[in-house]
């Protein structure tokens, strides 16, 4: 069992050497619709969102990280080519704005700080 990217496993899925049983996104890859989500599954405590995105400087003005964030959002949003790429990679993008993301990081974050105490995994010194 391996847990990775959609990314990753897509050229073995494509060539029949592995069988990807779950996505642990909150809705099922565009680029892979016949593969259910954990929830799906009956499996919700598996769901976790990729916090992936935009970083600035600590600091930033709040303005400019807003203009980024609609710059951004305006260009993923009307190019297709963009779109595409997401789609055939396995990726699922929700855009949000910096307030959002920050809050989406803390929230996996604390997912996985939980998980870590369960586990009894201590941080790397």
């Amino acid at each position: 069992m391996l847990s990775t990217s959609l990314a990753v496993t897509q050229p073995l899925k494509q060539a029949g050497r592995i069988k990807v049983l779950i996505v642990t996104s909150k809705q099922r890859a565009q680029g892979q619709p016949d593969v259910p989500t954990a929830a799906e599954a009956g499996y919700p405590a598996l769901t976790m969102e990729t916090a992936g995105g935009l970083y600035g400087p600590k600091g930033m003005p709040d303005n400019l990280r807003a203009s980024i964030a609609a710059d951004f959002r305006n260009i993923a949003e009307n190019d297709p080519i963009i779109a595409k790429r997401l789609a055939d990679t396995g990726q699922i993008m929700t855009l949000r704005g910096p307030a959002e993301f920050a809050a989406s990081i803390k929230e996996q974050n604390d997912q996985l700080a939980g998980i870590a105490k369960t586990l009894g995994l201590k941080a790397a010194q």
